[in-house]
């Protein structure tokens, strides 16, 4: 475990104007960026199959039946009095709006008697 002289010492290496500093490279922005990711994690995965399976795994299942594609989206406005409620119960729970707007629509399914 580090301790305060480790870094101190550390500070001291980062602050003294003698420690060489890595040479200035050219920065990507925008659709360039995004090729320079993408052609990095090609580089670490090795090919389109394994980084699609990768990025597909990184975020939540697939809600639908179809492999690919946008899920239906449900938009709806609410009084301020209750978006904030609902916002505090995002804060409570630590899930994310969409979570909880799922869930939302499974209770009233269950309550009517409407299930999927």
């Amino acid at each position: 475990m580090a301790t305060d002289e480790d870094f101190a010492a550390l500070a001291d290496r980062l602050t003294d104007s003698s420690t060489p500093m890595p040479k200035m490279s050219e920065v990507s922005t925008g659709a360039a960026a995004a090729e320079h990711g993408r052609e990095l994690m090609l580089r670490e995965y090795g090919n389109e199959e394994a980084l699609d399976a990768v990025l597909r795994r990184a975020g939540r299942r697939r809600l639908g039946e179809q492999p690919k594609g946008a899920s239906p989206t449900v938009r709806g406005r609410l009084p301020e009095a209750d978006f904030a409620a609902f916002k505090r119960l995002e804060e409570r729970t630590g899930k994310k709006q969409s979570e909880l707007v799922r869930e939302a629509v499974q209770l009233l399914l269950a309550e009517h008697r409407i299930g999927a």
